[in-house]
């Protein structure tokens, strides 16, 4: 479980992070330049790889799962249980 949270907020973290970039660089003027465009289609890239899989954790129900066991602050006893009765 604490594997999927790690996952989770690193994906989370590297969305967000490239939508400020593009931001920065709107902000700051940098965007109209060909290294700013170039910023923003890698930043924006990275968004969307990173922010997809959050999105497919969403789609499959698997954020629901990881929320709930994190709140419950489960074992890795009882995780394991989960998984071998096909609670994914």
């Amino acid at each position: 479980m604490i594997e999927d949270i790690a996952l989770l907020g690193f994906c989370f973290i590297l969305a967000i992070g490239g939508l400020a970039t593009v931001v920065w660089g709107l902000v700051t003027g940098r965007f109209f330049t060909i290294d700013g465009l170039w910023l923003a289609l890698i930043s924006l890239t990275l968004s969307v790889v990173f922010g997809g899989n959050i999105a497919w954790l969403v789609y499959t129900g698997d954020l629901q799962r990881i929320l709930g066991a994190f709140r419950k602050g489960s074992s890795p006893g009882s995780a394991a249980n989960e998984e071998a009765a096909g609670h994914k």
